[in-house]
C-alpha cells in the first residue's frame, strides 16, 4: 500500500531556489503537453531535445513526463466522472417525471402544481442533456484540455475586483505562482536512497540535484537540512533500509505569514504481520450520514457485540472532518484488534448517491453532501494496514434490506445495526437465504435465480410499506387512523437479545 507523508521545509532561505526550480519544471511540463498530447510526438524523440533546450537531466525529464501523464489521466477521469454523473442525474429526473405524470393522472391531485413541476423537471432534463452532449464531445478529443494554474483562477482576470485583485498585474503574479507551485522528483528502486534526484541522507539532510540550467547560480547540489516526517519517519526509514523507491514532491502552500514549502514523500508501506483472523469472526461497519454502527459476529455468523456512534459532519471544515473521522477510525481498528477480527466495510458508489440528491429533498441533500465516505474509506485502509488489521471490502447490495428482514427483530437490533451485522456476514462469505416470515413465498419460476433477485422483491415490499406509513392519516386508512410501524423499538447501543437457535 502506497503512503505519503509531509514535512515542512524550515529553512526559508531555500524558498527562492524552490521557486525557480518549480518555474522551470512548469515551463517544461506545458511545452511537453503540447508536443505529446496536441502534436502527437513521441517521448523518446523529445527526451534529448528537452534535456538540451531546458537544461535538465534525463531523470528530471522523466519525472516531468510521469507527472504530466498523471495530470492527463486525472483530467480524463474527471470528464468520465462527469459523464456518469450527468447520466445518473438525467435518469433520476426522468424517474421523478414519471412519478409526477402518474400523480397528474390520478384523482384528487393539484393539477396546476403538478403541471408546473413537470414543466420544470422537463426543462432540467433538457439542460442536463445539453451538458452531457458537451462532455461527450470533450471525451472525443485525443487528450483532455488542461488549464495549468486552474480554470477558476484563469477566469478571475475578467472580474478582478470581485476576486480581490487590485490590478491585472496582481492577478498575473498570482497566476504565475499557481503555474509554478510544485515540482516532482521520481524515485526508483535501483537508485541510491530510492531516488537519484533527491536523496535522504542518514543525518536527516535531503540532497537535491539542481537542474543544469540553474547550476551556475546554485551549484550541482542543494542540501535541505533537518528533514523529518513527523507521522511517518519510521516508514521512510524502513523504505531506505530495504532499498525501496521514494518519490518526493515539493509543494508551495500559501499561509497567513506568506508562502511555505513542504516536502511530500511517497513510498510503499512494508507489510506488517496480521493480528486478525477470519476464524474468530468479523466486525461490520455501516457508515451513514449521521450515524456509524458496528456489529461484530462470531465464526458462526451470530452477532455478539454492537455499537452505535453518532456522526455529525455538517458545517465543519475539512480539517475538522478529517480529525473526527480519524478518531472514529482509530476506535474501530482498536475494537477489531481487541477481538482479533477483520473489518468489513461496504464499497459504496457515492457518485450515484450524489446524482440523486436533487430528487431526495433538501434535508437529505444537505446530509449526504457533508458525508465524507471516501475520506473514511482511505483512513480506515491506512490505519488498518499500519496496525495489522485485515479490511474486507464487500458489495453494498441489499445489506440494509437483509439486516432489517433477518436480524433486526430476532436480535432486537436497530435497522442500521442489523445492516452492520449483514455486512460482517457477507465479508465471511455467509449466504443469506430468505425465510418464510421475512419474505413472500417464492414462485417456482424464480427458485433457480440468484438470491439477490429474491431480496429485490423484499426491498420493493419494504419500500411500499414505508411509503404507506409516511402518508398523512387521512390517506392511510380512509378512516383517519394512521398505520403503526411494525418495527421493534431499538435496544440500547451495545446490547443484544439472547440468540435463538436457527435464527441465522
Amino acid at each position: 500500500m502506497q503512503v505519503t507523508f509531509e514535512s515542512k521545509v524550515k529553512d526559508a532561505s531555500l524558498y527562492p531556489f524552490f521557486d525557480q526550480v518549480a518555474a522551470l519544471y512548469g515551463r517544461v511540463e506545458r511545452s511537453l503537453y503540447v508536443d505529446l498530447y496536441v502534436r502527437g510526438l513521441k517521448l523518446k524523440e523529445l527526451k534529448q531535445e528537452y534535456i538540451l533546450k531546458f537544461g535538465i537531466t534525463a531523470r528530471q525529464s522523466g519525472a516531468v513526463a510521469v507527472g504530466l501523464k498523471g495530470k492527463v489521466k486525472a483530467a480524463r477521469a474527471t470528464w468520465d466522472r462527469q459523464e456518469r454523473s450527468l447520466k445518473r442525474r438525467i435518469e433520476a429526473t426522468e424517474k421523478a417525471v414519471a412519478e409526477l405524470e402518474k400523480r397528474f393522472l390520478g384523482p384528487g391531485a393539484d393539477k396546476s402544481w403538478i403541471r408546473f413541476l413537470l414543466h420544470q423537471k422537463r426543462r432540467r432534463i433538457r439542460t442536463l442533456q445539453d451538458r452531457l452532449a458537451r462532455v461527450e464531445e470533450e471525451l472525443k478529443r485525443p487528450a483532455p484540455a488542461i488549464c495549468f494554474g486552474g480554470r477558476h483562477l484563469f477566469l478571475a482576470q475578467h472580474h478582478l475586483e470581485e476576486n480581490g485583485y487590485a490590478s491585472h498585474e496582481a492577478w498575473l503574479e498570482a497566476w504565475r505562482g499557481a503555474r509554478s507551485s510544485q515540482f516532482f522528483c521520481l524515485g526508483s528502486k535501483g537508485e541510491s536512497g530510492g531516488n537519484q534526484t533527491a536523496t535522504l541522507l542518514p543525518d536527516g539532510t535531503l540532497r537535491l540535484r539542481v537542474p543544469n540550467a540553474l547550476v551556475g547560480e546554485f551549484g550541482h547540489w542543494v542540501r535541505i537540512p533537518d528533514v523529518r516526517f513527523p507521522h511517518g519517519q519510521d516508514v521512510i526509514d524502513a523504505a531506505l533500509a530495504s532499498g525501496q523507491a521514494i518519490t518526493y514532491r515539493f509543494v508551495r502552500k500559501t499561509k497567513r505569514g506568506g508562502p511555505v514549502w513542504y516536502i511530500k514523500a511517497s513510498t510503499e508501506r512494508i507489510d506488517v504481520n496480521m493480528v486478525t483472523h477470519r476464524a474468530a469472526g468479523a466486525l461490520g461497519a455501516d457508515l451513514n450520514p449521521s450515524l456509524v454502527t458496528l456489529g461484530r459476529i462470531d465464526r458462526f455468523g451470530n452477532p455478539v457485540e454492537t455499537r452505535q456512534v453518532p456522526l455529525d459532519l455538517r458545517g465543519r471544515r475539512r480539517d475538522q472532518v478529517a480529525a473526527t473521522l480519524g478518531d472514529l477510525v482509530a476506535d474501530i481498528v482498536e475494537m477489531a484488534k481487541a477481538g482479533a477480527v477483520p473489518i468489513v466495510i461496504e464499497r459504496l458508489d457515492f457518485e450515484a448517491k450524489k446524482a440523486r440528491l436533487r430528487e431526495e429533498g433538501p434535508r437529505m441533500a444537505r446530509m449526504l453532501s457533508s458525508f465524507a465516505y471516501h475520506k473514511f474509506y482511505s483512513l480506515i485502509l491506512s490505519r488498518a494496514a499500519r496496525e495489522g488489521v485485515e479490511v474486507l471490502p464487500v458489495k453494498a447490495t441489499f445489506t440494509s434490506v437483509i439486516g432489517d428482514a433477518k436480524f433486526a427483530s430476532g436480535y432486537g437490533l436497530s435497522r442500521h445495526t442489523a445492516a452492520a451485522v449483514a455486512i460482517a456476514r457477507r465479508g465471511l462469505g455467509f449466504g443469506e437465504r430468505l425465510r418464510s416470515r421475512s419474505a413472500l413465498p417464492l414462485p417456482a419460476r424464480t427458485r433457480g435465480r440468484h438470491v439477490w433477485s429474491d431480496w429485490g422483491r423484499v426491498a420493493q415490499r419494504q419500500r411500499a410499506e414505508k411509503a404507506h406509513c409516511r402518508r398523512p392519516p387521512e390517506e392511510s386508512h380512509g378512516r383517519g387512523t394512521p398505520l403503526s410501524s411494525s418495527a421493534p423499538a431499538p435496544r440500547a447501543p451495545g446490547s443484544l437479545s439472547r440468540a435463538r437457535p436457527g435464527m441465522v
